[in-house]
């Protein structure tokens, strides 16, 4: 790490959130994609003081991750939550509310949904799956917002979305930064890991079909699908879905 001192800056001051170009942001996605979902904010609230001073109500009721995220998209309910608000435990390790557990590791929890041919094939699948337990920190909350309602910079934004808005979606990432992205896909885990972790870890976009568990709990229609973007491509990806609409 750099010398800290008192007397000595190492940047720039960081820019205020910048509330207006998200909003409008927010408009140009309705416009020329009809998204109809409205995007939800994700920030990671390491400390208590994080969690404690962010604008938002705790939760009250006990609900899985999933479900938090599609009250925010389509109640406009933001929220925050500690270990205590939530229901799964594929949740809680993967944003490091709590560690994991030797059964989840081992891979025997994950062959017990009878996902998988065998317990070395689910432990595989398993150790792919994107998770911040593994890092040596511990995270005391999450705020989960839509993302007009929020008042400062997330780390990631999940978006609801149709097939055709997640194509939609990469070619507008891909429109300034001439790459595909690298996508994180196994219909396991899909919201906590596949678009929250995933883009938070990796700085890039990612695509998720869902999974069979937050299908089931919200209910999600067969063709909804979601996308994860990490807040700092946001605006330039939304730039270039504006700069790729077809003429047909």
């Amino acid at each position: 790490m750099p010398f800290k001192h008192k007397n000595i800056e190492y940047g720039l001051p960081h820019e205020q959130y910048p509330r207006e170009i998200i909003n409008q942001c927010l408009e140009e996605l309705k416009n020329v994609i009809s998204l109809d979902k409205e995007p939800v904010a994700i920030t990671f609230l390491f400390t208590q003081e994080d969690y404690d001073n962010y604008p938002v109500e705790e939760i009250e009721t006990a609900m899985p991750y999933c479900v938090m995220v599609k009250q925010a998209t389509l109640h406009s309910k933001g929220i925050k939550s500690r270990l205590e608000h939530h229901k799964c435990d594929g949740a809680t390790t993967a944003l490091a509310l709590e560690p994991s557990t030797e059964k989840i590791e081992s891979g025997r929890e994950y062959f017990s949904y009878k996902l998988y041919s065998s317990v070395a094939t689910a432990r595989r699948l398993r150790n792919s799956i994107r998770s911040l337990h593994r890092m040596p920190v511990r995270n005391y909350g999450v705020a989960i917002v839509p993302l007009s309602q929020c008042v400062q910079t997330p780390d990631v934004i999940i978006s609801i979305c149709n097939v055709y808005q997640a194509m939609r979606y990469v070619q507008g990432y891909e429109y300034n930064t001439g790459k595909k992205p690298a996508i994180d896909m196994g219909a396991m885990q899909g919201m906590c890991s596949e678009v929250t972790v995933s883009p938070y870890l990796s700085g890039e976009l990612n695509v998720s079909v869902l999974c069979p568990s937050t299908r089931m709990l919200c209910k999600w229609s067969e063709n909804d699908m979601a996308v994860g973007i990490p807040f700092e491509l946001f605006e330039s990806m939304t730039n270039g879905v504006v700069a790729t609409q077809p003429n047909y």
